[in-house]
C-alpha cells in the first residue's frame, strides 16, 4: 500500500489530528509506504509525525532540495527516499499521485469560485481509481 498524502497550507493542528493523524498511525502500525510533498500544514505536519514512526516515506520536492526536511539525527529520516528536480506543482503532484494506489486529503480551501490545488488532486485521484483512505 502506497498512501499519498495531501491537503492546505493553511490547515490547523487540531484540524489535522483530527481528519488525519489517526488514518496515519493505523498505516504506520501496518508498514504502509508513504508519499508526502514538502509545502507548509500538511505536509510539514506528517513529515514531523512520521520522522519517529516510519522509514518508508518518500518526500517529492519541486527543485534541487526539499523546501523542508526534519532533522535526521536519531529519526528515521535517513532511511527516507528524497525526490526532486520537477518545475512546478502540478508535475510533482502528478508523479506522486501517478505513484500511489491510496489517499488521504481533505480540502478546506475550495468554493464556488475557486478550486484549489488539493481538490484537484482529489478529483484526480478519484478518476484514477486511487482508494480514498478514511
Amino acid at each position: 500500500m502506497k498512501v499519498y498524502i495531501f491537503g492546505n497550507g493553511n490547515i490547523k493542528y487540531s484540524d489535522f489530528e483530527e481528519l488525519y493523524l489517526k488514518s496515519i498511525k493505523r498505516l504506520a502500525e501496518a508498514n504502509a509506504e508513504f508519499i508526502v510533498c514538502d509545502f507548509r500544514g500538511v505536509d510539514t505536519l506528517v513529515m514531523e509525525f512520521l520522522k519517529s514512526e516510519s522509514q518508508n516515506v518518500n518526500v517529492i520536492h519541486i527543485g534541487e532540495k526539499p523546501r523542508y526536511l526534519p532533522d535526521k539525527y536519531r529519526t528515521k529520516v535517513s532511511q527516507w527516499k528524497i525526490k526532486g528536480g520537477f518545475e512546478d506543482d502540478k508535475s510533482r503532484d502528478h508523479y506522486a499521485i501517478n505513484l500511489c494506489t491510496h489517499f488521504i486529503a481533505t480540502d478546506f480551501n475550495s468554493n464556488e469560485k475557486r478550486k484549489s490545488g488539493t481538490q484537484q488532486n482529489i478529483e484526480l485521484c478519484t478518476s484514477l481509481g486511487k482508494i480514498r483512505v478514511e
